[in-house]
């Protein structure tokens, strides 16, 4: 079942002085990163006022961690803390996580802290996660939520899940959906589906559609799929498709071979093959060999 999973979040710090430096800002929530760049750079060679300076630095440095330029994007961010913007540890962190620089992302996120961001918390718990230092990361989405950040809900259902602490997850998760974190709904229908709870995993997947979470037609697949309604598993496995869910190819062939349509099962364990999905091989040989 898939996994929505909650990025480093990126911190963007807005002035409202008009000049180089907010013509950047506004390029940049436009997504032009090019002319954003271009007016950062000048922002930088002409601003007197540090603050000023320290927060082109940092937004060029988000910048470059958006297009996977990190060796850039860490010396802007770099500069920008030395500027003093503190905003800037936390996206440094986010870069060295990107990286799987964890020990470095560990400390830097725990020098955000230290500056008042209390949104590194989620960021660190994220850190802890990736490495699966499970009781860590509990501790530090536990200390999240005591300072209020809600996001950390959805990520504490995560760390459970990975553990199959299924109860704990599900707790989590509601806490996450009273919370207006609609993404959960996914997860928590997974939680259902691997307890083989179908009737409470569907109303969870069917609320991820409402939500406009497109994982969950593939994950209704596969419900239907384990009750025998194939019609039902067909119609959703063609819909993740056209959603760009490469993981339907293979449960549609899956669908098929179950189905005695050997053909059809091996266009899309072909499929499922190029696109990189190993339990596809199997299948898919299998038929070749059978003549298919």
């Amino acid at each position: 079942m898939k996994k929505l999973i909650l990025l480093a979040i990126i911190a963007l710090s807005f002035t409202v002085q008009a000049g180089n430096l907010e013509t950047g800002l506004e390029y940049i929530e436009n997504r032009n990163y090019e002319q954003a760049e271009q007016y950062l750079l000048k922002a930088i060679q002409e601003e007197n006022k540090k603050e000023r300076k320290a927060n082109a630095y940092n937004h060029l440095g988000v910048i470059y961690l958006l297009q996977n330029k990190y060796d850039k994007a860490e010396q802007m961010l770099l500069n920008a803390i030395e500027n003093g913007d503190t905003i800037a540890y936390n996206n440094l962190g986010a870069l060295y996580d990107r990286q799987g620089k964890y020990d470095k992302a560990e400390q830097i996120y725990l020098k955000a802290i230290q500056n008042g961001h209390k949104g590194a918390y989620n960021n660190l718990g994220l850190v802890y996660r990736n490495q699966k230092k499970y009781a860590k990361a509990e501790q530090i989405y536990l200390k999240a939520i005591q300072n209020g950040d809600v996001k950390a809900y959805y990520n504490l259902g995560l760390v459970y899940d990975d553990q199959e602490k299924y109860d704990k997850a599900e707790q989590m998760f509601l806490k996450a959906i009273e919370n207006g974190d609609t993404s959960a709904y996914n997860n928590l229908g997974a939680i259902y589906f691997n307890q083989g709870k179908f009737d409470k995993a569907e109303p969870m997947f069917l609320k991820a559609l409402q939500n406009g979470d497109k994982d969950a037609y593939n994950n209704l697949g596969a419900i239907y799929l384990n009750q025998g309604k194939f019609d039902k598993a067909e119609s959703m496995f063609l819909k993740a498709l056209q959603n760009g869910d490469t993981e339907a190819y293979y449960n549609l062939g899956f669908l098929y071979y179950n189905q005695k349509r050997y053909v059809n099962a091996k266009r899309y364990f072909k499929t499922a093959v190029e696109k990189g999905i190993e339990e596809a091989k199997e299948y898919y040989y299998k038929l070749i060999s059978e003549g298919y």
